[in-house]
């Protein structure tokens, strides 16, 4: 198991192996802490759509035995999902950008770390 750490009253964050063994939990904790924000139905589907894409593109690229980080803030309004891995050199899931633009309220990807924003309510 890894670490769990709470960082206050809206903000988590967890250290995951990048295997896809482990990628159940990785998608599990987001959902979770998309759901303690207050994400609820669609909303919360959408989220979990696109962690999939992501997580997906992520244990697809990354070198076995590297760890991703996974971090969860919730604000009054929206909830930010950040996860940071080691960079990768290209993305291998066509069409993430795609995936993230229909299912997301905003993103951003860059080498080594990807945001998902979902508004909440």
């Amino acid at each position: 198991m890894y670490p769990y750490v709470l960082m206050g009253a809206k903000q988590h964050r967890r250290e995951f192996s990048a295997e896809l063994a482990h990628a159940g939990e990785a998608r599990h904790f987001i959902a979770w802490t998309g759901a303690a924000a207050g994400l609820r139905g669609g909303s919360l589907s959408d989220l979990a759509v696109a962690a999939e894409a992501l997580l997906t593109d992520i244990f697809l690229s990354v070198e076995i035995g590297e760890t991703l980080v996974v971090e969860s803030e919730a604000t009054e309004d929206t909830v930010r999902t950040i996860v940071r891995h080691p960079e990768l050199r290209e993305r291998r899931m066509s069409g993430l950008e795609t995936i993230m633009e229909q299912f997301l309220d905003g993103y951003e990807i860059s080498p080594d770390k990807a945001v998902m924003i979902k508004r909440l309510g």
